[in-house]
């Protein structure tokens, strides 16, 4: 039989509603199965199973992804965290989302499109930016509140789910001097930036704004929007308008000169004049001032979203 390895992440906003026996009746019968818990257990060596079944949030999802992503192998994904923009952004396939074990199962396992981000070195060659940390599943993005990802409190996200953020957001309305060289293709963007993000979902922090969203294509989008020129109150109301556009109003054409940039990218090249805290699927993550090459790349592992359990 195949080996199936079951990951719950008890940490995840709304993990309370999933448990190894509801997986494993979800999964079937067709598998011998490990079961494991985070942030308890060490998780090593997938390479062994046929298949994974990941029970988490976007940030679990990933830092799984990147381990199986080259693997010939099945990921089941059952999105129990707060605000689970990956499963969201999967909806788009229009497929039942139900249990393998369902007699109406028909399989919708595909290879999904993820981000990778890979340090340019002085020679031209590649290297991951901190070993495992170089693959994203939708979203890497620093600047304006970018650290509400990472700063709300587990027991907050678990008690109160997606309003956790809310005092999250007024907290990182703030502006941020990114200073950055970004070439896009034949496209060039130098300065300082208040947000650096590339994506790939339609949605993002709860925002559904990414109406250019592709959910075959392997490719991804770069937003950028430039620092306004003055601090402090200034400041902010200055960048209201750039987000405004951006988040509320949503973006769909390419835009290339002014406060925001929006773009289609394959792969982007990023130079960092210094070090920067990027929120890769929701897990800070600093990096080191340099040349990075940021691309979409499509996965071997076939992944399959599971919403009803």
């Amino acid at each position: 039989m195949k080996r199936c390895l079951i990951i719950i992440n008890k940490n995840a906003g709304t993990s309370k509603k999933i448990n190894f026996e509801k997986v494993e009746k979800c999964l079937g019968n067709g598998y011998v199965y490990t079961r494991k818990t985070l942030p308890d257990d060490e998780i090593n060596e997938i390479e062994n199973f046929e298949a994974v079944a990941v029970c988490g949030g976007d940030g679990t999802l990933g830092s799984v992804l990147e381990k199986v992503c080259k693997q010939p192998i099945d990921l089941f994904y059952f999105p129990v965290g707060t605000l689970n923009d990956k499963a969201k952004a999967q909806r788009y396939e229009k497929h039942k989302s139900v249990c393998p074990g369902c007699s109406d199962y028909e399989s919708s396992a595909k290879p999904v499109v993820y981000g990778v981000c890979e340090k340019i070195l002085s020679d031209g060659k590649y290297k991951t930016v901190d070993c495992d940390g170089d693959v994203f599943a939708y979203v890497f993005a620093a600047g304006s509140f970018t650290p509400i990802g990472y700063t709300s409190e587990v027991k907050n996200k678990q008690k109160f789910g997606i309003l956790a953020y809310v005092w999250q957001i007024l907290e990182e309305y703030k502006t941020h001097r990114i200073e950055a060289r970004i070439r896009n293709g034949k496209h060039v963007h130098e300065g300082k930036f208040t947000l650096v993000m590339f994506l790939k979902s339609p949605r993002c922090f709860g925002f559904h704004f990414n109406k250019a969203f592709e959910q075959d294509g392997t490719s991804g989008h770069l937003l950028a929007v430039r620092s306004p020129k003055h601090n402090g109150l200034l400041g902010k109301i200055e960048m209201f308008f750039p987000f405004f556009r951006a988040f509320f109003i949503g973006l769909k054409k390419e835009k290339t000169k002014g406060k925001i940039v929006f773009e289609k990218t394959y792969s982007t090249y990023l130079d960092l004049k210094s070090n920067v805290d990027f929120c890769k699927d929701g897990e800070k993550q600093t990096v080191s001032e340099g040349e990075y090459k940021v691309s979409f790349k499509r996965s071997i592992c076939n992944f399959t979203v599971i919403e009803k359990f």
